[in-house]
């Protein structure tokens, strides 16, 4: 109902209500509850006049053809299944849990309710603002370590905002992407690995947020609008370009694994070299003895919550971070990088 209400205000003009009501086959009390339903989730629909309705700003909804349209004809046969939802509590816990058929798939929300990032955040994206993608790969065994896959998926969402037109950009490990020390774009590895490998890859890419979104998001951020100089790209253009892109990376990492990311992964690392501060939460296990080479490292379990600060000294050959900690260099696979940029 809301959507319907929302595809016909789309174009960004003004529409009365009586047009309302007949284009979408609704109730004067179904147009009010329509309304409600999109001010709830972000989308701003101003009264011009007498039962005159029109958005603040337009919005580009995401079309299922469009976007395989403008996939290479090898990536559409490569992918075997697309969806796209109006709203999903979260689209990696729809790909992860619910969805059951052929792979690779792919799943797009307009809308999620529990968005999930790192270390249990809320990813927040209002009604058709960025995007919120996830890919599932046709993983058997995972042939290659999955926080290599981390880093080579993050490695390539940089370089196709890059090839949007996105200039001074870069990650900050593991895959958070930074424009300017303010957060742009983010990815979340979830698997369940058990007689199968079942992987998800979500993407959550802030487009064209709204002035009214600022306050729900508590650490610095910034969208591609801005980013490109208040230029506008079409949504589903950038959907299109990212799946191209994860999915060829999806089909290399088995054979090739991280060494053939390393190199760009070092060209976008915003922590290279800098102090910076690692926070690894509670129970987490944790690789503690010096490295030496030929010699493994002793896993303890962490009880508390811990801070180490070290000199960045880029990944090894897992996507794991190397810390310089005194006279030590030790490796972390997982926690939240702080640094001052």
């Amino acid at each position: 109902m809301y959507h319907a209400v929302l595809q016909t205000l789309a174009d960004g003009h003004q529409h009365t209500a009586e047009q309302l009501i007949k284009q979408c086959h609704l109730r004067v009390t179904d147009l009010k509850q329509a309304f409600n339903t999109l001010s709830t989730f972000g989308v701003r629909v101003l009264e011009r006049g007498t039962n005159i309705y029109q958005l603040a700003e337009p919005v580009e909804l995401l079309d299922h053809a469009r976007i395989l349209a403008a996939l290479p004809l090898k990536t559409r046969q490569r992918l075997a299944q697309m969806e796209i939802h109006t709203v999903l509590d979260s689209t990696n816990q729809y790909a992860l849990t619910r969805y059951c058929g052929a792979v690779p798939f792919v799943c797009l929300a307009e809308y999620q309710t529990a968005g999930r990032g790192r270390q249990g955040r809320q990813w927040i994206s209002p009604y058709a603002s960025g995007l919120c993608l996830s890919l599932k790969p046709c993983y058997t065994i995972p042939y290659q370590p999955l926080s290599g896959l981390n880093i080579a998926l993050a490695v390539t969402v940089a370089q196709t905002l890059r090839t949007l037109g996105a200039t001074e950009i870069g990650i900050k490990w593991p895959n958070d992407i930074l424009w300017r020390g303010r957060k742009l774009a983010g990815l979340l590895l979830e698997s369940r690995i058990g007689k199968k490998c079942n992987i998800v890859y979500g993407i959550g890419i802030n487009v064209k947020m709204h002035t009214s979104d600022i306050k729900a998001i508590n650490q610095p951020f910034v969208d591609l609008f801005s980013v490109l100089g208040h230029k506008s790209l079409s949504r589903n253009t950038i959907a299109a370009k990212l799946i191209d892109h994860c999915l060829q990376t999806l089909d290399r990492y088995p054979q090739v694994g991280l060494t053939a990311f390393r190199q760009d992964w070092h060209r976008f690392d915003l922590s290279y070299g800098q102090s910076v501060t690692l926070q690894i939460p509670q129970n987490t296990p944790l690789k503690k003895e010096p490295l030496k080479t030929g010699q493994n490292t002793k896993n303890t379990l962490l009880k508390n919550k811990e801070h180490i600060t070290g000199t960045a000294c880029g990944i090894d050959d897992q996507g794991a971070l190397l810390l310089q900690v005194g006279h030590q260099k030790r490796r972390y696979v997982c926690g939240e990088v702080s640094l001052r940029l």
